[in-house]
């Protein structure tokens, strides 16, 4: 294969691609990105075999063909290269690569070893305003679980699709977030898939950008997620499973209220959160004569008292909860204002945005701790 392109865009191709690189893989093909050279474009690939990045842009084609190069030394050669033309020669052992007055080469493995592109059965199909995705992602994925230990089902996101609505969900058994969208393109009937949270990291950081972003189920079996905008596409293997009933841990209703400056809250937490310093980060929420008091005890550090002004409706209540559990959850909620709702000082709290996002609507819960 032989092209010329611009180095702006094979770097920020194979920058993106290397990301997917898994640095621990025993497989040697897989640490590295596939060229493929192609129409007037090349593609640029990576997989872990259970995520696969694929990233497309422009190129003067002098000889089809495809090479596979290392991820990570190939994007960190791009990174540092002036903005410019760049030329390649790939064959089934060696890239070379000229850019001005530097020629270097790369050692490749052959292309037909890498693991060829998901089966393009394709199953349900629906379309997406690109900011709506991006912001249900950026607005759940934080709250699912990073331990494995905990199962590869609360590791992932859950997308419930119902005609023209999305319902992305995420828990980690301690708090839940929930994000309702509408879709521009939907689907007859209902569906489930279980994405691994990673992925939609992935989606929201490479295919953001664009108008429309298309998903689509792949495989007989539909358990591949194609995440499709522009020239780049993510492909995922979703998670086998069943997803936790989440409705049963909302509350069907609430007896209390409070209305709280959202950046004043998550600056007391996390004063208080300090002065705790034990694992559970335990903070207390007196509400009473709409004022709430943040306190935090520690026979190390010592003892946290802030007072807020708020709204409360209700009687008064005192409740416990993880503070950095609940700061993150604020710092994803966007507006001024933040309303949490009460059942009790042991049942799940409802923390929503008092000015609802244009994009979607969203919903956290959080389990108290005992005090």
């Amino acid at each position: 294969m032989k092209f010329t392109c611009n180095t702006k865009d094979i770097s920020a191709a194979v920058g993106a691609a290397s990301k997917v690189v898994n640095a621990h893989t025993t497989v040697p093909i897989l640490s590295n990105v596939l060229l493929q050279a192609d129409d007037g474009k090349i593609a640029v690939r990576a997989t872990d075999l259970e995520l696969t990045f694929e990233h497309a842009f422009p190129a003067d084609i002098g000889e089809g063909g495809s090479v596979t190069i290392p991820a990570k030394l190939f994007s960190s050669y791009l990174g540092n290269l002036p903005t410019g033309t760049l030329e390649l020669t790939g064959t089934p052992t060696r890239a070379s690569v000229k850019c001005e007055r530097s020629n270097y080469d790369f050692h490749a493995l052959p292309a037909d070893e890498y693991p060829p592109l998901p089966a393009a059965t394709r199953g349900s199909h629906f379309t997406i305003a690109a900011k709506k995705f991006r912001d249900g992602i950026d607005g759940t994925i934080f709250a699912a679980s990073n331990e494995e230990a905990r199962g590869a089902v609360l590791m992932g996101t859950l997308l419930e699709i119902e005609g023209d609505a999305l319902t992305m969900v995420a828990t980690d058994g301690y708090r839940l977030a929930k994000f309702v969208t509408t879709l521009d393109d939907g689907i007859t009937g209902s569906e489930k898939y279980i994405v691994p949270s990673r992925a939609l990291a992935e989606v929201s950081r490479n295919l953001g950008g664009g108008e429309t972003i298309a998903v689509s189920a792949l495989g007989a079996q539909s358990n591949q997620l194609q995440i499709t905008a522009g020239n780049v596409s993510i492909t995922v293997r979703l998670v086998d499973g069943q997803y936790p009933n989440y409705q049963q841990v909302i509350p069907a209703k609430f007896d209390r209220t409070m209305t709280v400056n959202t950046s004043a809250l998550i600056g007391s937490l996390r004063r208080a959160e300090l002065v705790a310093g034990d694992r559970a980060s335990m903070v207390k929420l007196a509400i009473s004569n709409q004022t709430l008091v943040v306190t935090a005890n520690s026979d190390i550090s010592g003892t946290a008292y802030e007072e807020l002004e708020i709204e409360q409706t209700g009687e008064d209540l005192t409740i416990a909860f993880n503070a950095r559990y609940l700061v993150e959850i604020l710092n994803h909620v966007k507006s001024d204002k933040t309303v949490v709702e009460f059942l009790g000082p042991l049942s799940p709290a409802a923390i929503r945005p008092l000015e609802p996002l244009e994009s979607g609507q969203q919903l956290y819960v959080l389990m108290p701790l005992r005090q």
